[in-house]
């Protein structure tokens, strides 16, 4: 699927669970659910693991960034996290890797509203990394 240019992404928006916190459900998924799955993102030549934290507070600036936005237009996610890849197969041995079935999948009941939560595969890419343009 796509020649050695083209990178792959998972984005998953993620809700918390209802009796959840805003403060420990990003907690949660940065240290400890991470801590479950970004070594094996590692083992199995993963590009990208990246986490977006939107909480009541900081949505409160959006304005400042967009100020004729409606309020209908605000999302209502509590994460985005994108995972990317460079082959599908290698998205596909992380889900199948024993760790993932038997202690990241499980997790997900600790901390997601699994209905609530979405997700979104596309094709992925670079315009700026570091403060520098990518060129292609």
């Amino acid at each position: 699927m796509g020649g050695p240019e083209r990178l792959f992404a998972v984005t998953i928006s993620g809700k918390r669970k209802a009796d959840m916190s805003e403060d420990d459900y990003h907690e949660y998924i940065s240290k400890t659910h991470a801590g479950h799955l970004k070594h094996l993102l590692v083992q199995k030549q993963i590009v990208d693991y990246t986490m977006q934290h939107n909480t009541s507070e900081l949505m409160k600036g959006i304005h400042n960034l967009f100020p004729h936005l409606s309020s209908a237009n605000h999302s209502s996610y509590d994460a985005f996290i994108t995972i990317v890849f460079r082959d599908v197969q290698d998205y596909i041995n992380v889900k199948n890797d024993p760790h993932y079935t038997s202690v990241v999948s499980p997790d997900h009941g600790n901390f997601a509203d699994g209905p609530s939560t979405t997700m979104s595969f596309g094709w992925f890419e670079r315009h700026v990394a570091g403060g520098q343009l990518v060129e292609k």
